[in-house]
């Protein structure tokens, strides 16, 4: 069922054991949300858990604290309130999925999404705001929280994140609103801007070196994909090759970019990018993920990562 957000606000305020959940491999919004929200349902005397089976990257550690997450399986018995944020897919709350599948649970489901299949049994979603961080911070509004220059802080993380420093297509005035009022609110511009923006692991450079004389271009795509073997002998993690694809879409005459890293698994994980008026969110939801029109993602199991490139290349020149 929708909700306004002052329905929700409600729901939140009345119970008392929270489960916080987000999509699997979180990025800095999903992080952003998630987080915010732990703080300060805290700082109300609430027992709140933040679950995730991932492990942040290095630069979400050089920001936010991993201490907080929960890596366990979730014991719905000692939770009255389940919470999701920047999740649009089922399929994307990983080994979580069954909690929000059960229409016993309470569920609440927050986003920003506007391809939202993921529904509970109190869903709010506002296609209208860049980053969810921001649909927390008017949920934390509503409910007359103050808000410190900690929780200003994280939650403008993900504002600049999922805008990419509001050069992304999903950036407008309401991104620049939020991010003025956190800033007021003391949030860290200055820190948050360095490490998500102007901070490189010697690693992530190595690596740069692979995606320049690796990356392919067919018409006005440009990929790079790097195997679980190469991988290993570059001694690198897949969390270094994240910037791929949003460097090779600032080549000129490309309007789509994508690249595919293989773990351990056997997971392709895949990053697509796209220029302002080309939708690669539909190829990202055919392949079981999903995202914004000009940045998605997905993860597929395959052992032939050739063969996801391919299908890749044919789903972009079919969805054109």
């Amino acid at each position: 069922m929708n909700k306004s957000l002052k329905q929700i606000a409600k729901l939140i305020k009345k119970a008392k054991k929270i489960a916080i959940f987000t999509h699997i491999d979180p990025d800095f919004d999903a992080l952003g949300s998630s987080l915010s929200l732990y703080y300060v349902l805290k700082e109300l005397k609430k027992e709140v858990v933040v679950f995730s089976k991932n492990n942040f990257t290095h630069q979400e550690k050089l920001i936010l604290d991993e201490s907080i997450i929960n890596h366990n399986d979730c014991n719905v018995n000692n939770f009255e309130l389940f919470i999701s944020t920047d999740t649009p897919t089922l399929k994307r709350l990983g080994d979580y999925s069954s909690i929000f599948s059960n229409l016993n649970n309470n569920t609440i489901v927050i986003d920003h999404h506007n391809n939202l299949d993921l529904k509970g049994k109190h869903t709010y979603i506002n296609a209208n705001y860049s980053s969810c961080s921001e649909i927390i911070f008017e949920l934390l509004k509503i409910m007359k929280i103050k808000i410190s220059s900690f929780v200003a802080t994280i939650l403008y993380t993900g504002l600049a994140s999922d805008t990419n420093s509001f050069i992304n297509s999903n950036t407008n005035s309401f991104s620049f609103i939020h991010a003025c009022e956190l800033a007021k609110l003391g949030a860290n511009l200055v820190e948050v801007n360095q490490k998500l923006f102007r901070t490189k692991t010697k690693m992530e450079i190595e690596l740069k070196k692979y995606l320049y004389n690796n990356y392919k271009i067919k018409k006005d795509i440009a990929y790079c994909y790097v195997d679980n073997q190469t991988l290993k002998q570059l001694k690198a993690e897949k969390s270094n090759c994240s910037g791929f694809s949003t460097t090779l879409i600032s080549i000129e005459n490309i309007n789509y970019s994508f690249s595919i890293v293989e773990d351990e698994d056997g997971n392709c994980n895949i990053s697509l990018r796209s220029k302002d008026g080309y939708d690669v969110r539909k190829i990202a939801e055919s392949l079981g993920g999903g995202g914004h029109i000009c940045a998605s993602g997905a993860r597929i199991q395959s052992n032939n990562i050739k063969y996801v490139v391919n299908k890749i290349l044919k789903l972009i020149e079919n969805n054109r």
